[in-house]
Parts: structure tokens; sequence; C-alpha cells
């Protein structure tokens, strides 16, 4: 009995020491457990995602780009300083300080010629505007007009022969007859300044029928009547100029150039001008849509100075 008891008691001992090692082995293993699962950066948790703000114009992409105005070709002369950005402006939607950059790498300041500009603007969000122009370098004119000697002479003629008592189709007779016949012509002149061909006109005495046109457009604008330039562009080689002039709110053309009949170029209608052009072939075609038009009668006043 005693060796069943005893070999009992060591069975019961042997299976308490396996219980405490079993639970000690397992204590361990999940203390190990949990501690590799604190320092493993992949089981951090991450914070929860939120929702993606509504979209709103202020967080759109900005797909417009900045607006140019104010660009325009300029002419300048040799040696001339140019204000390049002078009266041009760049605006944008979004970016209120967008830079304005000029490319100027084509343009020669000391040599005659016509040259292309180019404007760049560029907003923070990429966004490119490019506006073009040209620069058009002349040689400087190496006398400038003066403009007050221009105006002595003009006052000087007009002193001679127009008076105060004068109708206004008196003193425009009085300016078509000096012109007309104090100029002679030559087939010679620049057309590039009508005030360099009425000096022309007033100094030298000589001149083609810009020269005649300028110098009674002076002798009318300083006689205070309103005066409209007309130019014969098509119908022929070669250009003609003359003038409209407005007399009791209406207007008339006036050419003073010489002509085979004297003086029928004096205030006339389109309708005269028109009768002209069949004697004449396309003598004063010129384009219609760019003037008034003129009365459909002719003026009554004129007649005694029509021969």
């Amino acid at each position: 009995m005693r060796t069943k008891r005893n070999r009992r008691a060591r069975r019961n001992k042997a299976i308490l020491i396996f219980s405490f090692i079993f639970i000690a082995a397992l204590v361990i293993w999940t203390s190990i457990d949990n501690i590799s699962a604190d320092t493993n950066p992949a089981a951090t948790p991450t914070a929860a995602p939120t929702a993606a703000a509504p979209s709103t114009p202020d967080t759109k992409a900005d797909t417009e780009p900045p607006k140019i105005t104010g660009v325009k070709n300029l002419t300048v002369f040799i040696g001339d300083r140019v204000s390049y950005k002078n009266g041009v402006t760049v605006k944008d939607n979004l970016d209120m300080n967008v830079a304005l950059v000029v490319d100027t790498g084509g343009v020669n300041l000391k040599k005659a010629g016509v040259y292309n500009l180019t404007y760049m603007a560029k907003d923070a969000a990429g966004n490119i505007a490019q506006a073009e122009a040209t620069v058009t370098v002349k040689v400087k004119p190496a006398s400038p007009l003066n403009e007050d000697e221009l105006n002595k002479l003009a006052d000087t003629v007009l002193a001679k022969i127009v008076t105060e008592d004068m109708t206004d189709v008196d003193k425009l007779w009085a300016i078509f007859k000096w012109t007309k016949y104090n100029i002679g012509y030559v087939d010679s002149s620049s057309h590039t300044d009508w005030r360099k061909g009425a000096l022309q006109g007033f100094k030298q005495g000589t001149g083609d029928c810009f020269v005649y046109y300028a110098t009674a457009r002076m002798l009318m604008e300083r006689s205070g009547f309103e005066t409209q330039t007309v130019i014969r562009d098509k119908g022929r080689k070669t250009k003609h100029f003359w003038s409209l002039v407005k007399v009791d709110g209406a207007w008339y053309h006036f050419d003073t150039t010489p002509t085979i009949k004297k003086n029928t170029t004096f205030l006339l209608t389109d309708a005269e001008l028109a009768e002209f052009n069949k004697q004449f072939k396309n003598y004063y075609l010129f384009d219609k849509s760019k003037h008034p038009a003129t009365p459909t009668k002719p003026l009554k006043e004129r007649s005694k100075y029509l021969k």
C-alpha cells in the first residue's frame, strides 16, 4: 500500500512540476510577442482618413493665362531711348504679382529697319501669355520741323489775301487762288508729313499735288476751317491728294493742283467729281466709305468764281 501511495505521490509531483513549467513558458512567450508587437512600426495605428474638402473656386487648378493689354507697334528714330513697357499692363485672375518680360534681343536702335518685339507674362500656375509688336527705327531728320515758323508763314499769306468782311466762300476762293498760282508744279516731294509739304510750298514755291494739298490745308486750318485729307489710292498708278472742307455744315472737295480746266476743282460735290472722272479716267477715284458725302447739288455761292 505504501508503495502505491509513493508512486501516486511522485506522479502528482511530476504533473505539478510539468504544469508549472508549461505555465511559465506560456507567460514568457506571451510577453515576448507583446514586446515585438509594440516595437514593430507596421503595427503602429494610423490616423483615420478624413473626408476630402469640397472643391471651391479658390482650390481649383488655375488654367487661365494672364492678359496683356496696351501693346502697340512703335516708331522711333536712330539713337532714341525706348520705354517698351510704357502703357502696357498685365493682369491675372489669381496672381497679383505677374511680371512682364519684353524680349528686345532682335532690336537694333542704331540701324534703320523694322524689328520684332515679344511681350510675355507667366503667372504662378505656369500659364503663359504672349503679345507681338514691331519697332520701326528711322533715320532722324536733319532739321526738325519748326511749327512756329510754319504758322508765321501761313499767317503772313492770310494777312495779304483774307479780310474780315469776306464770306467763308470768299476766303476759300482767296486761298484756292493763292495756292494754285503761287506754287509751280514739279513732280517731286516727300509724302511723309503734310506740314513739311506745306513748308516746301511756302518757302520753295514748288512741288507736286501733295505740296499743293498741304499748303492749302495749312491756310484753311489757320483760317478756322475743318478739313479732311482725301487720297486717290486706286484706279491709277500714282496717288493724288486733295481736301474736303466744311462750309456751312456741308463738305465739298477742294483741290488746288493745276488741271486742264481752270478753277473747276473749287468746292465740288461728289457728283461733280464723278463727271470729272468721265473726262479724266479715275482721276478722283477714292474710297467714299472713309469720308462724308457731299450735298447732291452744287454750292450756289461759288458759281461766281467758276469760269
